[in-house]
């Protein structure tokens, strides 16, 4: 099972590496796709990493579930792409897992896609969702084929969650205690 992270310089560094540390830790396979010309991609606090593709090469068609990580790229770089836009609605519409994290829920919500859903974000970014119920007193909400975490104190839960949804939860237990050095 394969899924798609999408980076954009800005991304918040702990929303998006402990994610896919928990995701990879499960054996999902995944491909990193950069929002820009290039493969290096820089988080808020300046840490560069290396995607492994070019958001503009993705064939949606390809992957199991998206990731959108939160972080001031999301309102920088993500909320400027129509394609993105496209692909969440292309995931939505097939019914497949759209996961997003902090200020990443806007993307999905300015679409009107969480209508008749439950969902969560940072404080402020539901500005832009349209429709749905916001839980804000939740850290991470599952509703059908969408799971929203509130923020980054959240990332290993938003990470665990979607190895839920994905694997099972006999997975999610495994992964959560070695992660937490449990026997």
């Amino acid at each position: 099972m394969k899924g798609l992270v999408v980076l954009g310089n800005g991304f918040e560094d702990t929303e998006a590496i402990a994610t896919i540390d928990v995701l990879r830790r499960a054996k999902l396979e995944l491909d990193l796709a950069s929002m820009h010309d290039t493969l290096e991609v820089e988080s808020q606090t300046g840490i560069t990493i290396k995607a492994t593709m070019l958001f503009k090469d993705v064939n949606p068609n390809d992957y199991a579930f998206l990731v959108i990580p939160g972080g001031r790229a999301v309102f920088n770089v993500l909320d400027k792409s129509e394609r993105l836009s496209e692909v969440i609605k292309d995931f939505a519409n097939k019914q497949k897992l759209v996961a997003a994290i902090c200020a990443g829920p806007s993307q999905v919500g300015k679409l009107g896609l969480y209508e008749n859903q439950n969902y969560t974000c940072f404080p402020t970014a539901e500005e832009q969702v349209t429709h749905g119920t916001l839980m804000q007193d939740k850290g991470v909400v599952v509703s059908n084929n969408f799971i929203t975490a509130k923020a980054m104190a959240y990332s290993i839960d938003f990470g665990l969650a979607i190895v839920e949804y994905l694997l099972g939860s006999e997975k999610k237990e495994q992964v959560r205690s070695a992660a937490f050095g449990e026997r």
